[in-house]
């Protein structure tokens, strides 16, 4: 019985093992690893960026919608796509993309409180609209109150033109129109404003 077990074949024990690849350890860590960098570098470079235009955004935003709550809700929701667009590769002109953003998040923001004002009348007849705190104007500025008075796109080329300092090609990129557009609306935006400013008597 010893003498049959001691002559039979060898079983081919961990042959598949043998003749299996090899294993590239530690290959998935390290691509983990250099996938932590790359992050940490993207989040980086964005908090550099939002450190360098926030306080623009929220100071243009201001004077957009005349409502400093509302403003930062606004920036909020602008650095949040400036964020996405970043991920994807980054962006060529910062400041440029920042201001465009805060524009449209602001005029979508009036656009939708123009159709809950309309919705409201429609319910109630009421052309106030509802009452909400976003609605009230900073009262302590009155010029601010008179541009947030004016339709959305001549407000936006008169604050980018004269309060963020652009040229009217500029002016027209963050808008997303022609330079001849923003020039009419300047033209319109400051007959109405100086109307305004006299009715209540801004100095």
């Amino acid at each position: 019985m010893t003498h049959t077990v001691l002559n039979a074949p060898a079983r081919p024990v961990g042959r598949s093992a043998l003749n299996a690849p090899a294993r590239p350890v530690g290959r998935s860590a390290g691509s983990m690893g250099a996938a932590v960098a790359d992050d940490l570098d993207l989040e980086d470079g964005f908090s550099e960026l939002y450190a360098a235009h926030h306080a623009e955004a929220v100071r243009l935003a201001y004077l957009l919608c005349g409502h400093q709550e509302r403003a930062e809700d606004a920036v909020a929701d602008a650095f949040l796509k400036v964020w996405r667009a970043w991920k994807r590769g980054g962006i060529d002109n910062p400041r440029a993309y920042v201001r465009r953003a805060v524009v449209n998040s602001v005029n979508s923001r009036f656009r939708r409180l123009a159709l809950e004002r309309r919705e409201a009348e429609r319910r109630t007849g009421d052309l106030r609209g509802p009452e909400h705190p976003e609605q009230r104007l900073a009262e302590r500025d009155e010029l601010v109150d008179a541009l947030a008075q004016l339709p959305n796109r001549q407000r936006t080329a008169i604050v980018l033109r004269y309060w963020a300092d652009l040229s009217e090609a500029d002016a027209a990129e963050a808008m997303g129109v022609s330079p001849g557009t923003v020039k009419s609306s300047l033209s319109r935006g400051l007959g109405r404003l100086r109307e305004l400013v006299e009715r209540e008597g801004v100095a």
